[in-house]
């Protein structure tokens, strides 16, 4: 199984169990057949938003945030600059990995690299006719 298979999996897992530990991610991934550590599973976490939500029956358990239900704001984007094929983006702190996902559901086959840490991403295009339309596309979330 793939990364990209086993987001998803764990997308499914928060979505249809109260699960309330990164190893009960782990052992219900092995129940599946995915060998998968809790440091991968931690990664994972951060790279699907996951956060935790209250529960009724359990304090709090992993579940998808609201933002990742729905498109992106473009008031979650403070500046968007340009150089050659490169795009930084300065962003409202906490967002950038919706918006990293957003960005790479969007523009996956346009995308030479992305990086992403808190506040901001840099994106490095195969090719800079890609740069207004990604500009238009993120303005109009």
């Amino acid at each position: 199984m793939n990364k990209r298979e086993r987001l998803e999996v764990i997308k499914d897992l928060v979505v249809r169990f109260p699960i309330d530990t990164q190893e009960e991610i782990v052992e219900r991934l092995e129940a599946l057949g995915v060998h998968a550590t809790q440091a991968t599973v931690s990664r994972d976490i951060k790279e699907l938003g996951i956060i935790k939500v209250p529960s009724a029956d359990k304090g709090y358990v992993y579940g998808l945030p609201k933002s990742s239900l729905v498109k992106v704001k473009s008031n979650n984007i403070l500046d968007f600059a340009v150089m050659d094929k490169m795009v930084n983006l300065k962003l409202v702190p906490g967002s950038a990995t919706v918006v990293k996902r957003q960005i790479c559901e969007y523009f996956q086959e346009e995308i030479f690299s992305i990086i992403a840490d808190d506040d901001s991403i840099l994106l490095i295009l195969k090719d800079q006719e890609t740069i207004p339309n990604l500009e238009r596309t993120i303005k109009g979330w």
